[in-house]
């Protein structure tokens, strides 16, 4: 009869402690799901990028207008997963340790860093244009003289050295190879050599040499705003690594625990089952 009472104390107790260790483990397996959701919001963030960063290769190469559009698209639906996922319960909680500030702070400078990217470039059209129209005076003038073919050679070594930056302009440079900067500058030297100190030429080649001079600057600007927009290409990965790597590590603790808590539940009602049979054989 002793042996009965202690094996019902131990059931009773054991029940409670299942009970409260059950709770324990329901509260965590109810977190998973707000984790994996974290690790899903990351692979979002990351898709989103990854697509914006194509975009942005396609606008080098092919220059469409449309690609703006489609870059624009990428990046609200960015700021749509990060503005879903920060107004969730779990968002509120982490709001400090996620940075959300920050990294809506990245998106929107990612944001104006490529309009100003796009606006650099439709400068640089321009530029190409207005030297096209202003080849049609200088041409007008140098067939306005004596044995233009000189000066028509030389416009053309210009242009020559002007397309060689435009295409090779990021190309590695050997050491004993002249820029086509300098190249061009010889030619223009020539072109005045031949003109015979003609002001007309003079002026006209001084806005040619502007108008050059502004495509040199809106490439720099160009190119230092690549760099920029790079920059802050890593800060937005940065956010997607972050939620991947806080639900992979959530889970996984989340995981440990569980299979802690199963293990002492097994003990428990393998301590209890064995006092069963103590009691009956006794």
């Amino acid at each position: 009869m002793r042996l009965t009472k202690v094996v019902i104390a131990t059931f009773i107790t054991c029940t409670a402690l299942s009970l409260l260790i059950g709770s324990f483990l329901l509260f965590q397996v109810k977190s998973i799901p707000e984790y994996c959701r974290m690790t899903h919001t990351g692979e979002e963030v990351r898709r989103s990028l990854l697509k914006m960063q194509l975009q942005e290769q396609t606008y080098l190469l092919r220059h469409h207008e449309d690609t703006l559009e489609n870059v624009r698209d990428s990046i609200a639906d960015l700021r749509k997963t990060l503005s879903f996922y920060e107004k969730s319960k779990y968002g509120e909680e982490q709001v400090d340790f996620l940075e959300f500030a920050a990294w809506e702070e990245a998106v929107n400078l990612y944001e104006r860093l490529f309009d100003q990217f796009a606006l650099y470039h439709r400068a640089v059209e321009k530029n190409i244009l207005e030297i096209r129209d202003l080849e049609k005076s200088i041409l007008a003038v140098i067939y306005s003289k004596m044995n233009p073919e000189r000066g028509i050679i030389a416009l053309q070594e210009i242009r020559i050295h002007e397309k060689g930056y435009l295409l090779y302009r990021e190309r590695p440079k050997q050491p004993d190879e002249r820029s086509f900067q300098d190249m061009r500058k010889e030619a223009v030297a020539n072109l005045l050599v031949w003109a015979h100190e003609d002001k007309r030429i003079e002026e006209l080649m001084e806005k040619d040499d502007l108008l050059f001079n502004e495509i040199l600057s809106n490439y720099e600007s160009q190119d230092n705003t690549l760099l920029a927009l790079g920059r802050e290409s890593r800060r937005i990965m940065a956010i997607g690594e972050k939620f991947i790597e806080v639900g992979n590590e959530s889970v996984g603790i989340t995981y440990r625990r569980c299979a802690f808590l199963c293990t002492i539940l097994l003990v428990i009602w393998t301590i209890v089952g064995l006092a069963i049979l103590a009691s009956r054989f006794r």
